[in-house]
C-alpha cells in the first residue's frame, strides 16, 4: 500500500453555536456564532456500549452486539466571555437570549442570568471545522462535523486568577435527531478539491 502524506490530519479546528431551533439545515448551521479561541484542540469520540451474548456451548461469546452509543464533543473554550460560561454551564448563550440579556442592569453591561433549570436541558447545534486529508501548504481542504442536537453536560468552574487565563471546560453529549434517517448524529463531510 503507498503511503499518501496529505491524508495525515494536522490543525486545530473551529466551533460554531446555535439555536438546536435554527438547526433544521446545513445552510443554516453555517451561519452560526464562532465561539472564538479554544485551549488544546477538541475532541468527537464515538463511545459504543457492547454487550457478549453467551451461550453454554462456548467458552466465549458466540454474538456481539451494540446494545447503545454515545457521542462527545470536548474542547476548553479559552475566551472568558459570558456566552462561552453560558455555553458550559448549558444556558442560552444567544446574547440577548433569555439568559444572556444585554444592558439591563444599566448601560454598556451584559448580564448572565443562571438560576435554578427546568428538567430540559438547552439543546444547541454544533459545527466543527478543521482539516480534511488531502490538505497541501498551497489548498487546506476542510473536514466539517455538523450535529443538530448537542447538551453541555460536564462540570466546569469559573476561575480568576493572577496568572492564568480564565478558560470553560466543556463537553457537549451529542443526541439523535431521528428524523435525520442514518444520520441522526450529524455528518461529517470532507471537502476532497
Amino acid at each position: 500500500m503507498a503511503v499518501n502524506v496529505s491524508n495525515i490530519i494536522v490543525g486545530e479546528a473551529t466551533l460554531k453555536l446555535g439555536t438546536n431551533a435554527n438547526a433544521t439545515t446545513i445552510a443554516a448551521m453555517n451561519n452560526f456564532a464562532d465561539i472564538g479561541a479554544t485551549q488544546n484542540g477538541l475532541e468527537i469520540s464515538w463511545e459504543p456500549d457492547m454487550v457478549d451474548i453467551e451461550i453454554d456451548q462456548f467458552g466465549d461469546a458466540a454474538k456481539v452486539i451494540q446494545s447503545k452509543v454515545k457521542v462527545m464533543v470536548k474542547t476548553t473554550l479559552a475566551e472568558g466571555t459570558l456566552n462561552n460560561l453560558a455555553t458550559a454551564w448549558n444556558y442560552d448563550s444567544t446574547t440577548g437570549g433569555s439568559d444572556i440579556l444585554a444592558n439591563n442592569d444599566g448601560a454598556n453591561t451584559k448580564t448572565f442570568l443562571f438560576g435554578a433549570q427546568g428538567v430540559i436541558p438547552f439543546e444547541k447545534g454544533l459545527v466543527v471545522t478543521g482539516t480534511a486529508p488531502g490538505s497541501t501548504a498551497g489548498a487546506t481542504l476542510t473536514r466539517t462535523f455538523y450535529t443538530k442536537r448537542a447538551i453541555s453536560m460536564e462540570s466546569s468552574t469559573i476561575s480568576m486568577k493572577r496568572a492564568e487565563a480564565t478558560m470553560f471546560t466543556v463537553g457537549f453529549r451529542i443526541l439523535p435527531t431521528v428524523a435525520d434517517t442514518g444520520y441522526e448524529y450529524g455528518k461529517i463531510i470532507d471537502q476532497t478539491a
